[in-house]
């Protein structure tokens, strides 16, 4: 099934809010080794991921929802 414009788009933005709160954790002084930087990190690696899919590519096999 062929992903159309507007879910495409909401990927793109999906990655950047992704992005954006990993910035502000660590704006915020936050240490991207720390428990509280897991779920940032599992955002931010699940919506590449996602995305990456529309190349047909996979980033990451491994990280599944829980």
């Amino acid at each position: 099934m062929e992903t159309n414009k507007k879910e495409l788009q909401t990927k793109i933005e999906r990655v950047h809010t992704a992005r954006m709160n990993v910035e502000a954790f660590v704006d915020a002084g936050g240490d991207l080794k720390s428990k509280q930087a897991v779920p940032i990190g599992l955002e931010l690696a699940r919506s590449c991921s996602d995305l990456c899919k529309e190349f047909d590519q996979q980033l990451l096999d491994g990280i599944k929802a829980k």
